[in-house]
């Protein structure tokens, strides 16, 4: 079943849709418990359940915190080393080291290719560290609108970002389509605005009955463009 036939714009969030670390989280984390000399604690269903709650964070570095000590608190652990061990974890990540998720380039290539379709980028994060990810992927300009979310504005699931890419690129909600990983940030904060949303969930992340529900689930990008 094909979205629309008169969508104007496809959107994309970055991590964990079009691209993914290639060092696992499981791995990030054992080397920040390492650098800080802490024993691990929590499992990553701990760390992926505890994601979607957190307190909003100014920083990478907070946002780590903030997510260390909630998996801290949900196993009972000591939260009081979350500081450092968020500053260790935003240490070990190297933001050049990505790669593609499932047929993300194609997919792209396939929709940068068709007329009349824009293109663009809405992603929680700074500027400096994702621009990275784009230049390593080659994709730094291959977006119509790229919008770099961030508290001072406002992040996903916050309308800003959407709005903001919206606002440039001069198309209405229910003409575009969202591509997202995220239930909580992507979906829910594309869907509460009236866009179309394609879930594009990591392995780690798939549930049978996700809430809210998307309009489609995705198990690679090269099915995106038969959507269309």
């Amino acid at each position: 079943m094909t979205v629309s036939s008169s969508l104007s714009t496809v959107l994309f969030d970055l991590d964990d849709t079009l691209c993914e670390y290639r060092r696992s989280p499981t791995d990030r984390r054992a080397a920040a418990f390492d650098r800080v000399g802490v024993a691990p604690y929590g499992s990553p269903t701990d760390f992926d359940t505890v994601l979607g709650d957190l307190p909003p964070a100014d920083t990478d570095v907070g946002f780590y915190t903030n997510w260390f000590a909630a998996a801290a608190d949900r196993v009972d652990a000591d939260r009081t080393h979350a500081p450092d061990l968020g500053r260790a974890y935003a240490a070990v990540l190297d933001h050049r080291d990505v790669r593609y998720r499932p047929g993300a380039r194609a997919a792209l290539d396939h929709l940068t290719d068709r007329a009349g379709l824009d293109v663009g980028l809405v992603t929680n994060g700074g500027r400096a560290n994702q621009t990275q990810k784009l230049d390593a992927l080659d994709l730094a300009d291959s977006f119509d609108v790229s919008v770099f979310a961030t508290p001072e504005r406002g992040m996903k699931p916050d309308p800003y970002p959407f709005e903001r890419a919206l606002s440039a690129l001069d198309a209405s909600a229910d003409r575009t389509l969202y591509v997202g990983n995220s239930l909580r940030a992507d979906v829910a904060g594309a869907g509460s605005l009236g866009l179309r949303t394609a879930w594009f969930p990591t392995d780690r992340a798939r549930v049978p009955d996700p809430d809210p529900t998307p309009d489609h689930t995705l198990d690679s990008l090269a099915e995106l463009p038969a959507l269309l």
